[in-house]
């Protein structure tokens, strides 16, 4: 009435067993319930350490293709690094968020508020839709150089464009077909997205005053909507007017610091 763990732990006591000993009330000599499964209650002289405590040929092979599967994952792991890195990174945007980095520096600490550069076929555009939304939204901007004419007089062309674009709060830059075919107003742009770039804020905006096709974008526009850089679509619809109107001013009142590890949507 002790029962005896048969397990393949007491393989010993057997396998001494197997001599010349015999065991007295060997049926009541049985094994405890927390014996192997086959071998509960049953006697001890029934177990087989042979039959029951060989090798799992399962778990033999498994162990070598559980290490060649590890490597596997292990190297295509390595492979694909930078891409889960920049997975991890926009989940942690989504669980987390983006904190927006803005300038310290308000507009009144800039010799000008607004900079608008446009091409001279759209000059009706701006006095009849901008110029009004302007003194309507933003009263506050009152020192703004609209277009060529409002340059600083006795400088060079580009000199004088430079100049106003580093003085600007904003630069605000309209785009239309014939604008993008005109070799100075490429060259105003370019020179305000090397500001861009020099400064690491968002200084400038676009505003595409219509479709312009894919082939007649040039290469300096494509690069600027390329980088995640602000811009905005004119419309006549009067519902789109009125979020055009909130997003320029939003765009035009903040100015955010770039940061290109956000991807571009």
């Amino acid at each position: 009435m002790n029962p005896i763990n048969c397990n393949c732990d007491l393989r010993w006591l057997r396998d001494w067993m197997s001599g010349h000993i015999d065991v007295i009330d060997e049926n009541r000599t049985v094994c405890s319930s927390a014996s192997l499964e086959p071998l509960r209650g049953k006697p001890l002289l029934d177990f087989d350490p042979n039959t029951l405590c060989g090798l799992n040929i399962a778990l033999v092979c498994l162990t070598p293709l559980a290490g060649i599967f590890l490597i596997v994952v292990v190297a295509v792991l390595y492979h694909n690094r930078w891409q889960l890195k920049y997975k991890l990174f926009l989940l942690k945007l989504m669980v987390i968020g983006y904190k927006e980095m803005r300038d310290a520096r308000d507009h009144v600490d800039y010799e000008f508020d607004l900079n608008i550069i446009f091409y001279d076929d759209d000059e009706e555009w701006v006095r009849q839709q901008l110029q009004p939304a302007l003194e309507e939204w933003l009263p506050q901007f009152e020192r703004n150089v609209i277009g060529d004419q409002d340059l600083v007089i006795g400088m060079h062309y580009l000199e004088a464009v430079d100049y106003v674009v580093t003085h600007s709060y904003k630069t605000l830059i309209l785009l239309s077909r014939a604008a993008v075919h005109d070799r100075w107003f490429m060259l105003k742009l370019r020179t305000a997205m090397d500001h861009v770039s020099d400064t690491e804020t968002e200084f400038v905006v676009v505003v595409f005053l219509e479709d312009i096709p894919d082939e007649e974008i040039p290469y300096l526009a494509r690069l600027y909507l390329s980088d995640g850089r602000p811009y905005l679509h004119w419309t006549e619809d009067v519902r789109g007017l009125a979020f055009f109107w909130n997003k320029l001013v939003k765009s035009l009142t903040i100015n955010l610091r770039t940061n290109d590890l956000i991807p571009n949507e």
